[in-house]
């Protein structure tokens, strides 16, 4: 499995420079197809839930917050293409290790499903009860999508914004410190979201 070496490159720059990059076509179409078939069956047969927001003992549901319904995966999918989406994820993340130095041991993700009219507002992922979020990453699924659509990730790099459009197969990539939200969205918008750790996943205890 191979990752633009050009792409990457331009990826390490602009995660240090501007704190985030762009990456078109990251996955195939089909690819994109198939995932969201998975997602669809999923939200289906009641896998995803509510999500909230806080960890542990914070948790808390709050829809005036945020309005997506989750389901985790990881390497255990019965799915062939998750498995084929978190490897490159997996080569990814050694390779900003390798030229970031950014001490990334794992990561973690899940299906996002938006209904029509639900957002996120403005937070950040590398928060006090949960400090080891390192890099953010989005892989959008949504074919078909037009301005009016809504579903934008806004980031907000140094006191500006920058508005991200949730086109299938792009990957966005940004530091957790990084202050962002999910804008209303007018028609039901599917994502795969996750970070990367500077802990392994399988050391629970770590807050």
């Amino acid at each position: 499995m191979n990752i633009s070496s050009n792409k990457l490159l331009l990826a390490i720059d602009q995660l240090s420079e501007i704190g985030y990059y762009v990456w078109d076509d990251f996955v195939s179409l089909e690819d994109v197809k198939n995932l969201v078939s998975i997602a669809n069956e999923g939200r289906l047969s009641g896998d995803f839930k509510k999500a909230g927001i806080g960890k542990q003992a914070l948790f808390q549901l709050d829809k005036s917050i945020r309005g997506d319904f989750i389901q985790w995966i990881d390497r255990g999918s019965k799915h062939e293409i998750v498995k084929k989406f978190l490897n490159q994820i997996e080569l990814l993340k050694d390779k900003l290790n390798e030229t970031c130095y950014l001490g990334i041991k794992d990561f973690e993700t899940h299906f996002a499903i938006y209904p029509e009219n639900t957002f996120y507002k403005k937070h950040v992922d590398r928060f006090q009860q949960n400090a080891h979020r390192v890099i953010s990453f989005v892989l959008y699924l949504n074919e078909n999508w037009e301005d009016g659509h809504g579903g934008e990730l806004a980031l907000y790099p140094s006191g500006t914004i920058e508005k991200v459009q949730p086109f299938a197969g792009r990957l966005l990539l940004f530091r957790s410190e990084l202050e962002h939200e999910v804008l209303m969205s007018y028609k039901t918008r599917y994502s795969i979201t996750g970070w990367m750790l500077d802990k392994n996943m399988d050391l629970t205890f770590l807050p």
